[in-house]
């Protein structure tokens, strides 16, 4: 096989990411997830938000060993692997309602998500480096996400429906049924060559430079740290909208209907934001603009007692704060050596999912006692971390 037809072949990586992400997207319980795990759970929000501390906590200690298996052995594997955990993560949460068998369930799904985290985009960037097209990095991501955001503007309703007509429990159960499909498109990924070379490296020694790398570089940390602070506060909006939603006394029926609308904005800017930033020679600028509409929306949102003005904030929120990761992507890939791309970008996610363990209860605390007085904080907090970024337009 020569040369031509190996780039061929890698290439295709690209389509098979798109399919993935689509698949992965199918998530039938997200949007009746609030009534799955208070209703036929049994669960308070509370004990909700300890269960995804455990998880969040279980995805800080798997995540480096993580990314050291997707640069040791190989990032396919990675994603191989991370498939089969999110089935079986899946089909244990549904068997019956027991604490027990949910954590083992977010132990499982958090193994899934370390796998998956930064192998993703360090599998991607090979493939295009390989074709000499590393620069559309922020496009197949943002792709990639359009992809799955489609898939959950489809199956967010359906979620509704099969929960009204068959059973809370089904919506998991048909989960696991589908995700079947992401392990059998992870085993199509052809790993890029050029990992061969990569596999002379030891376990340690992989971990090792990883942390160094972050260590050294000043502008990887800047970058690093300001897209992950920010994002752990606007991406609370994912445990908190439904519990507003009912505060609002928006019927359950609908729940799924206003998270396709949600996803369909997302969907719009996940297209919208590398066009910015191919256009705009102030990326900074762009940030802050993104920064401070998402803190203004979740400030007002925490005065919104009017469900038309609530649901438009929370529109915006997800337009422009879901989506603000983008604008970091090509800064951050071009400080990191391709050989422990995986590993440095898990070191970063890392320290988000600690931060989010730590925060968890407390948000679980807060929202039983004010759920307005959450989004308000939430909203101040972003503007003072966007008052304060070292970010520079040449570093993004």
């Amino acid at each position: 096989m020569n040369q031509e037809e190996i780039k061929n072949k890698i290439s295709r990586n690209v389509r098979k990411f798109y399919l993935y992400g689509f698949i992965l997207g199918i998530h039938t319980v997200r949007g009746v997830y609030y009534p799955y795990m208070t209703v036929w759970g049994g669960l308070t929000f509370f004990e909700m938000m300890l269960l995804q501390s455990y998880f969040m906590f279980m995805i800080f200690i798997l995540e480096i060993p993580s990314g050291a298996i997707a640069d040791y052995l190989s990032r396919k594997t990675a994603i191989t692997l991370s498939a089969i955990f999110v089935v079986s993560a899946a089909f244990t949460y549904s068997i019956f309602p027991n604490i027990f068998l949910f954590f083992l369930a977010e132990t499982l799904w958090a193994f899934s998500i370390a796998l998956f985290s930064g192998t993703d985009e360090a599998l991607m960037f090979s493939t295009l480096k390989t074709t000499g097209e590393e620069d559309k990095l922020p496009k197949v991501l943002g792709r990639y996400q359009l992809m799955f955001i489609i898939a959950n503007i489809i199956s967010a309703p359906l979620g509704s429906l099969i929960a009204g007509f068959i059973s809370l429990q089904f919506t998991m159960t048909c989960l696991g049924l589908i995700y079947l499909a992401a392990v059998v498109t992870s085993l199509t990924f052809k790993e890029p060559t050029f990992k061969a070379e990569e596999k002379t490296k030891g376990y340690l020694t992989i971990l090792k430079e990883g942390f160094n790398e972050l260590k050294k570089n000043k502008i990887l940390r800047i970058l690093g740290f300001d897209r992950l602070i920010i994002n752990t506060c606007i991406f609370l909006l994912f445990w908190t909208y439904q519990p507003y939603l009912t505060a609002i006394n928006i019927p359950v029926v609908f729940f799924g209907f206003i998270l396709a609308a949600m996803n369909i904005f997302n969907a719009i800017f996940n297209e919208l934001i590398p066009r910015f930033l191919q256009k705009v020679k102030n990326k900074k600028y762009l940030l802050i603009t993104v920064n401070l509409i998402t803190g203004f929306a979740f400030f007002i949102l925490g005065f919104a007692v009017i469900p038309i003005l609530g649901i438009l904030m929370l529109f915006l929120i997800v337009s422009f704060g879901y989506t603000r990761g983008l604008i970091y992507i090509n800064g951050i890939n071009k400080q990191i050596e391709s050989e422990n791309r995986a590993t440095v970008l898990s070191t970063i996610n890392m320290f988000g999912s600690i931060s989010r363990a730590i925060l968890y209860p407390f948000i679980g605390l807060i929202v039983e006692w004010n759920l307005y007085a959450l989004f308000i904080i939430i909203g101040i907090m972003i503007l003072i971390f966007t008052a304060v970024t070292k970010v520079k337009s040449e570093y993004l």
